[in-house]
């Protein structure tokens, strides 16, 4: 079911679709009276189209069929909304598919323009800003790594580290073994080692992760957040140090009777679970805040403020 709000019925109406590597957002929105994101609906499905596209240089038919359902599914709910601007865009699998022009016509956003949308997505849902900090957001194809100073994109990288794509290359089994898990974090590690951003800065500023499994980590280990949102939250390192381990160990049904547990993300959660990892790691970070925000909602923000169409 979507979020719903008391969002003023009058007010202009956006949607925005965010078509990623593993899962399809939905969301409509409008401003409130201060300008930040009134939501009027969010909704989300695992489809997982980049799968096997690391591989093979191609969307399956299986994942095009998967993926043209539920934007079917999406297409509805626009038309059942009075919705004044509209906009769908895609990310990682899409730009590394070799097919993606035979899948659907569909605007394909470079990293630099996903940085910026995830960004400002990130900030629309946090209650407070920090002046600089690093934001990263998990996604299923690739991570996107942003330093920011004062809303703004100041450096940026983003790494085929993705949830699916690791999972494919290295998470093969469940349980996952420990050698797996090894490989997997050697090479994230191995990524981030390339990263030339400032260590010293790195040490003063904040570290805000978005992506499924950011959120996914604070109702496994906390339940339900105060208000039903985490965006803002903060998550100790230690919790990523354990669970990676003991995520490891389990069986999918194991992994799915976690409580909180979105089905679905069974075999890619671990991967997520390293990902943030490395990070803190990397980061010398004890703690994580916490966000839910992400493309979409970049999107939704630049829609409604500047009353453009989008496609």
């Amino acid at each position: 079911m979507p979020e719903q709000s008391r969002a003023d019925a009058s007010a202009p109406l956006a949607a925005v679709v965010d078509l990623g590597t593993n899962a399809a957002r939905l969301a409509l929105a409008t401003l409130d009276d201060a300008g930040r994101l009134e939501s009027r609906g969010r909704w989300r499905e695992l489809i997982r189209l980049g799968e096997g596209v690391r591989e093979t240089g191609l969307l399956s038919e299986s994942a095009m069929e998967r993926g043209l359902a539920c934007l079917s599914r999406f297409a509805q709910i626009i038309r059942e909304h009075q919705v004044h601007f509209v906009d769908a865009v895609a990310t990682s699998a899409l730009r590394e598919a070799q097919n993606a022009d035979v899948f659907i016509s569909m605007r394909v956003i470079p990293p630099e323009e996903e940085a910026r949308l995830a960004l400002a997505g990130v900030f629309a849902g946090e209650g407070h800003r920090p002046e600089r900090a690093l934001v990263f957001d998990v996604g299923g194809g690739s991570l996107e790594v942003i330093l920011t100073e004062s809303g703004e994109v100041r450096d940026m990288v983003s790494l085929p580290a993705g949830v699916v794509y690791l999972t494919e290359r290295y998470l093969k089994t469940m349980p996952t073994p420990e050698e797996e898990v090894q490989a997997c974090s050697l090479a994230v590690e191995a990524m981030l080692a390339d990263v030339e951003f400032d260590e010293a800065a790195l040490a003063e500023i904040p570290f805000i992760g978005s992506g499924g499994v950011v959120a996914l980590a604070w109702f496994v280990t906390e339940g339900e957040p105060p208000g039903g949102r985490v965006d803002g939250l903060s998550l100790p390192g230690a919790f990523f140090e354990q669970w990676v381990n003991r995520f490891a160990v389990l069986t999918y049904e194991q992994r799915r009777e976690l409580r909180g547990f979105e089905s679905g993300r069974e075999d890619v959660a671990l991967a997520g679970l390293i990902v943030v990892r490395a990070l803190l790691r990397w980061g010398r970070k004890m703690a994580l805040g916490v966000s839910t925000g992400g493309v979409r909602e970049g999107r939704l923000l630049e829609l409604l403020k500047t009353g453009a169409q989008g496609c």
